[in-house]
């Protein structure tokens, strides 16, 4: 499959790591807002073509599939033009600004028959599967802490008064939509949509989070979503069952998952013994690995959305996202558009 990519940031890196690992696409086109940008990328890769922008490249007839690593704002305008085109999209995370956006391009990859993936790389993983089939051992769940926090490279920069796009509220950014959205697709995959949410966050001057929380609340137990991008932290993520634990070590790529449980762990096929502390997980491939092979399995099988991270649990994600913005009091303009 002839794949072209919009964008030359890092995580375009990463993404052409992964292909790497899957030898039924080849990468031969790439464009980005910047030409020279698009050039280096193609050294850099050994790409075939360059296009001056995205719609010029998927009437070329060059390519079979495209990915979008564009600015959040972006995703929403330039996955409607793809489907539009039926070209089958895999559109970077966060898949939209919100909720609408988000419905509105899951509607046109029904309405012309094309595949549409939201990259949230965890949701493709063996391991969160695993995370699933361990949950029983601890029993009847009652909390979970699901923690992302990294201090942005790009923070010194805001705090020298440079404005760095990490932190522009007209470019959909912020801590929730590039950190939070793994701890809540997390626990969503998990858990499913919750009963209700509470969020809280710090604002920076620029009107986007720079950290904040988010409580969902279901029956029976809770979830306390912690994300940032203006701190740090060495806290390993829990799940809390009356019977025992599971911790995981990277939410973003659900990788080293560890359990303990006292007493359900007959017939378990985990490895996992009573009051011990047993690692389950399997080693991480590259991020993109994942969903990259799931891409092909389902275009080739004619479908318009991932099995195992279908449309409708995007859509329950970025409806946990647009209401915990709304309740911290960060808008977009993208928000605002009717």
């Amino acid at each position: 499959m002839r794949f072209g990519v919009v964008g030359t940031n890092f995580v375009s890196d990463f993404f052409m790591s992964g292909v790497k690992e899957v030898p039924e696409i080849e990468v031969v086109a790439v464009c980005s807002g910047r030409k020279e940008n698009a050039l280096k990328f193609q050294e850099k890769y050994n790409i075939e073509h360059v296009f001056d922008n995205y719609i010029e490249m998927i009437e070329s007839g060059k390519i079979d599939a495209i990915y979008l690593a564009v600015p959040n704002h972006l995703h929403y305008e330039m996955t409607c033009e793809c489907m539009r085109r039926k070209m089958p999209t895999l559109t970077e995370k966060p898949f939209a600004t919100n909720y609408r956006e988000a419905k509105e391009m899951m509607d046109l990859s029904k309405e012309y028959n094309t595949y549409l993936q939201d990259g949230l790389i965890p949701m493709y993983t063996e391991n969160l599967q695993i995370v699933k089939d361990a949950m029983p051992l601890i029993g009847k769940l009652r909390r979970a802490v699901f923690t992302f926090g990294k201090y942005s490279s790009r923070y010194d920069a805001y705090l020298r008064g440079e404005n760095p796009t990490t932190f522009r509220r007209e470019m959909s950014n912020g801590s929730l939509m590039d950190l939070g959205v793994y701890c809540i697709g997390d626990a969503v995959a998990l858990f499913g949509k919750p009963k209700s949410i509470i969020a809280t966050a710090l604002l920076l001057d620029t009107g986007v989070d720079g950290l904040g929380t988010v409580l969902m609340q279901y029956d029976g137990f809770e979830v306390t979503i912690q994300h940032s991008k203006v701190t740090d932290t060495e806290v390993v993520s829990e799940i809390q069952g009356e019977e025992g634990i599971i911790q995981i070590n990277l939410l973003s790529r659900v990788q080293d998952i560890w359990v303990t449980a006292r007493n359900k762990t007959e017939g378990c096929t985990l490895g996992v013994k009573p009051g011990e502390k047993t690692l389950i997980s399997k080693p991480s491939l590259e991020g993109f690995t994942y969903q990259l092979r799931d891409f092909i399995k389902n275009v080739e099988a004619g479908r318009i959305e991932s099995v195992v991270f279908p449309h409708q649990m995007s859509l329950d994600i970025m409806e946990v996202c647009t209401e915990a913005r709304k309740q911290m009091g960060v808008v977009y303009p993208a928000d605002e558009r009717k």
